[in-house]
């Protein structure tokens, strides 16, 4: 089975890609859904507390580390915008198929500003400023 790792800035589509193409029964590890299930009913989607995204991303590694024992046997996906290159370098060696997702900086922007929190636009420029870890 294959352990998809799908990469890319905020508003790329991520995890529209993932929702099209994971099965019941894959292993989906999507760390504002994630969020969304540690908190209560109502939350908007993107739009949760610091406190509730650090506990997310808690959770997240420990959902990474399944979805890697579980594309084993059956298809796991991780939305992981920008890895580390520790992260890589496991994902790697768990032989992962990369899916890297982009669009013009204009595009991500117009996504951002009619689909999301207004944080998620200095989240797009973050992305592209930060170097490759």
């Amino acid at each position: 089975m294959t352990l998809y790792v799908i990469t890319g800035p905020p508003c790329a589509g991520k995890s529209t890609w993932v929702r099209q193409r994971a099965k019941p029964g894959d292993f989906v590890v999507d760390l504002d859904r994630i969020a969304l299930a540690i908190t209560a009913e109502g939350t908007p989607h993107h739009d949760y507390p610091q406190h509730i995204r650090k506990g997310a991303v808690l959770v997240r590694k420990q959902a990474v580390a399944v979805a890697v024992m579980s594309s084993r046997d059956h298809d796991s996906y991780v939305i992981h915008s920008k890895p580390p290159k520790a992260a890589r370098a496991v994902y790697k060696r768990n032989g992962a198929t990369f899916v890297h997702l982009s669009a013009p900086l204009t595009v991500l922007m117009e996504r951002a500003r009619a689909e999301r929190p207004p944080w998620v636009i200095g989240a797009i420029g973050a992305w592209f400023d930060e170097p490759d870890a």
